[in-house]
């Protein structure tokens, strides 16, 4: 889940052009003591653009994801409830060796999907077309199915149980609250929305689906009654960063910034100067030199904010964090908290933490599980601003 996505997908939702979102309606108390966490974030006010509607039943939610657009492979061998090979012939698809002229649908099963580099299993129905070369393929799970798959693929081997519960719950939460994100699928298998991988790639897949099984149907929710679009990222490097510094306005995360006990996780990356005068021109909407420009921090040491100050132009922390991050590579600027320094044609940058930095921190969330934290007091923790929902019927 990076930055750049959840930020672009806020101001869909804001703007009412990401579909598919769960709707709002009244929120429940909670049926147990949510437990808060000692920080005290803003208080919460739900946008005006969120009116009350009847709300969706969760459970027979299906989530339709593009999978193995990374790859773009042209010829995969299916095997499950069938046994085929499918060919991308230009916009032809080739099916056994016979053109079809419409989309392969197969029925949901255990399908194993095999190319050039690829080998993968997926418990789904499955969605096949040829565009330009390329297979689009297109896998429905079921809500929970796919939530117990992510979990499984965005988390370490030795994460704690009630940590995978709280992704678990995050997960299904974010997915039900982001509507649909492209144009063949409401999801894909990439960190642009939740990653992906197929059973094959998932070594404790089954420990996933437990801590998805106990939590079947929970939901975050906002005080407005909207599902959560509540993120998650590798490591905060001791600090969560407030989300609207991070996305922008309004808050639809329910997470605040509060410190936390995970490591440090620090970094280093020297980059040409350059690149940060060209990042620095995009966060601010024009030309910048390197040296011009002031760096403003928030409570968690984040960039929040830019200033060219030999123009007066500013722009926001996160512009130029994915600015940056897209010329030197994501793998290289790990984080929005970080210090520079700027000698001869070379910036030397320092920093903390992994990825965005809002919401479940998954490094302190392991952390606080090994000590005897429950999943719901993780979320009361990294979600202050949301509450707990589970299902009528539990």
């Amino acid at each position: 889940m990076n930055a750049a996505g959840v930020a672009v997908l806020i101001a869909a939702l804001v703007a009412g052009t990401a579909p598919g979102a769960e709707s709002t309606g009244a929120l429940s108390p909670p049926t147990e003591t949510h437990v808060r966490s000692t920080s005290r974030p803003a208080p919460y006010s739900p946008p005006a653009s969120s009116p009350a509607r009847a709300r969706k039943p969760v459970a027979d939610t299906q989530v339709d994801v593009r999978i193995l657009s990374k790859h773009r492979p042209a010829r995969l061998r299916l095997d499950g409830p069938r046994a085929l090979e499918v060919v991308a012939s230009g916009n032809t698809l080739v099916v056994d060796g016979r053109p079809q002229p419409h989309a392969l649908r197969l029925d949901a099963g255990r399908w194993h999907v095999r190319g050039r580099g690829l080998d993968r299993r997926y418990e789904a129905a499955l969605s096949l077309e040829a565009r330009d070369g390329e297979l689009i393929v297109v896998a429905t799970f079921a809500l929970e199915a796919y939530v117990a798959a992510v979990t499984a693929s965005e988390t370490e081997v030795d994460t704690p149980f009630e940590a995978l519960r709280a992704q678990a719950i995050t997960a299904r939460s974010y997915v039900l609250a982001s509507g649909k994100r492209h144009d063949e699928a409401r999801a894909c298998d990439l960190a642009h929305c939740q990653v992906l991988r197929g059973e094959g790639f998932a070594r404790h897949l089954r420990r996933a689906r437990d801590a998805t099984r106990s939590t079947e149907g929970v939901v975050l929710r906002l005080p407005g009654g909207a599902v959560a679009l509540a993120p998650f990222h590798a490591s905060c490097g001791g600090h969560t960063a407030e989300p609207v510094a991070v996305f922008g306005a309004p808050d639809l995360t329910g997470a605040a910034a509060v410190p936390d006990r995970c490591p440090a996780s620090p970094w280093r990356a020297v980059v040409p100067r350059a690149l940060v005068t060209a990042a620095a021109s995009v966060a601010v909407g024009g030309p910048a030199q390197a040296e011009d420009l002031l760096l403003d921090r928030d409570s968690s040491g984040a960039v929040v904010r830019v200033v060219d100050r030999a123009s007066g132009r500013d722009g926001s922390g996160d512009a130029f964090f994915r600015a940056l991050g897209a010329r030197a590579g994501w793998g290289r600027i790990r984080s929005a908290r970080f210090s520079m320094t700027l000698g001869g044609d070379q910036a030397l940058l320092e920093g903390q933490g992994h990825g965005h930095g809002v919401g479940l921190c998954q490094a302190g969330a392991a952390l606080l599980a090994r000590q005897g934290w429950t999943a719901e007091q993780l979320l009361a923790r990294y979600f202050p601003r949301a509450l707990l929902e589970k299902p009528r019927d539990k």
